[in-house]
């Protein structure tokens, strides 16, 4: 059983994983998590972060979010570095990491 199934068995209610449990069982080329503990987005519902129905809407909330959030730079480096696929990271959408990520960070 993985860590994502035990979270699941543990506690059903959606949006409170321990992500970075789940983390850890990935291979991370940045394994550097000390900016979560900033992130405007630590507490919030993960569904808005990573919706599975009403993207859009769930996109313009999670964006607010990483509109007002101090390392929002740190955690779409962490996304893009990672390869991850989904979510929101640093305010970026998959198919924008995937397209040009890499400006995104040379641009701040």
């Amino acid at each position: 059983m993985t860590t994502a199934d035990k979270m699941k068995d543990e506690d059903s209610k959606r949006g409170s994983y321990n992500y970075m449990d789940l983390m850890s069982e990935w291979k991370l080329k940045n394994s550097d998590f000390t900016w979560m503990e900033f992130a405007a987005c630590k507490g919030a519902d993960a569904e808005i972060f990573f919706a599975e129905s009403g993207w859009h809407t769930a996109n313009a909330k999670a964006q607010e979010y990483c509109k007002r959030c101090v390392v929002y730079k740190d955690c779409m480096r962490f996304a893009i570095e990672n390869n991850i696929k989904y979510g929101i990271w640093g305010g970026l959408s998959p198919r924008q990491r995937r397209r040009n990520g890499s400006k995104h960070l040379e641009r701040e």
